[in-house]
């Protein structure tokens, strides 16, 4: 994943891309659910917290809500 444009404010798209090794393609995953962007400090944020298929993804300022809220398996 990648913040577009090396983008580090609120409303940044996040995008699949070519893995280039940039600071803007680096993230945590917290223990809380949470994803960050190591560059910026935002949560990963499903957009308008939508539930769709197809709905994009935001950087965001982190508040907790379900939509910043991640699980792998």
């Amino acid at each position: 994943m990648d913040a577009s444009g090396q983008g580090t404010t609120p409303g940044t798209k996040v995008d699949i891309w070519t893995c280039n090794g940039d600071s803007n393609q680096k993230w945590t995953i917290k223990a809380d659910g949470t994803i960050t962007g190591v560059q910026s400090g935002l949560c990963l944020d499903a957009t308008g917290a939508g539930t769709a298929n197809g709905t994009l993804l935001e950087l965001w300022t982190c508040t907790g809500g379900s939509n910043q809220k991640w699980t792998r398996s």
